[in-house]
């Protein structure tokens, strides 16, 4: 099938399930922490750490509820060389802003099943990157881990919480590997939602000089996902490339049956309006 046909299917999929609604996200009252630092013992090809330098620390966090409205978290932080993100450490504290009233996003990674079932009582929901080719994991995140661990991993997080999957379109390289046989894994997992992002070639990255995967691939993947899960919100996180490659990647997605896209372009926002949407804009993380 064609791309534009595809695309067509897709947004009379979405509109049939959806009506008219599109959410557009700007997270502010969202507040993204890190339990590491700016530590990571992975220094995974595609980040190395960076993204923990603009999230608050936790022993800080106090300090922005005073300054920021703030009703929901982002928990977050490095990986052991195990793949973990190693969050039990903070449960006491994650108890207590619970307790507080505050919605909670957690990051887990591969985090074994006694942790699991320590933490996700106190969490709305968990967010767990799915990935399902083996050499992309060795490459990206370095780890000597499989695709098995992940599917591990997310039926365990599934039994005991409501996990979102985030699929990173181009995660090797820039390169579609994987990505549509983790669509077909989750057609036997009834997801309650899917968010995708885009690699960003990132400076003081092994990536850094890598092209992102075509626009058309990625909503190429997007479209298979809308028609793959005709009633669950799909979702493009806010991690993707700026500039051009952004104003063209959003206004495509609005095309092709998205229901929410954090901190989107103008072209996104002209879209919806020439396709008669009606637009709700949030202020919290996307899967909240």
């Amino acid at each position: 099938m064609k791309l534009k046909d595809k695309m067509k299917k897709a947004l009379k999929i979405k509109e049939d399930n959806f009506g008219n609604k599109i959410n557009f996200s700007y997270p502010n009252k969202t507040l993204a922490v890190t339990i590491t630092g700016n530590e990571c013992s992975l220094k995974c090809a595609h980040c190395n750490g960076h993204y923990l330098k603009n999230m608050t620390p936790i022993d800080n966090l106090y300090e922005k509820i005073k300054k920021r409205d703030i009703k929901s978290f982002l928990i977050s932080g490095g990986c052991s060389f195990t793949g973990d993100v190693p969050i039990n450490r903070y449960i006491d504290e994650i108890k207590n802003l619970k307790k507080q009233g505050y919605r909670l996003n957690a990051h887990l990674g591969l985090m074994s099943e006694e942790y699991i079932k320590n933490i996700v009582k106190y969490l709305d929901v968990v967010s767990f990157d799915l990935v399902l080719d083996d050499a992309t994991i060795k490459e990206v995140y370095k780890i000597n881990k499989t695709k098995e661990d992940y599917i591990n991993t997310y039926k365990i997080l599934n039994r005991y919480a409501k996990v979102i999957p985030h699929i990173c379109i181009g995660l090797n390289k820039g390169k579609i590997k994987g990505e549509y046989e983790i669509l077909k894994f989750l057609e036997n997992e009834n997801p309650k939602g899917i968010t995708f992002i885009v690699l960003i070639p990132t400076k003081e990255t092994e990536y850094e000089n890598v092209a992102p995967p075509k626009i058309e691939d990625v909503i190429d993947i997007i479209c298979e996902a809308r028609i793959k899960f005709p009633n669950i919100p799909i979702n493009l996180g806010c991690m993707r490339p700026r500039g051009e490659y952004r104003k063209k990647l959003d206004e495509m997605a609005v095309s092709s049956g998205v229901n929410n896209i954090v901190l989107p372009s103008k072209e996104a926002f002209n879209k919806a309006m020439k396709l008669g949407y009606d637009i709700q804009k949030l202020e919290e993380c996307c899967v909240l």
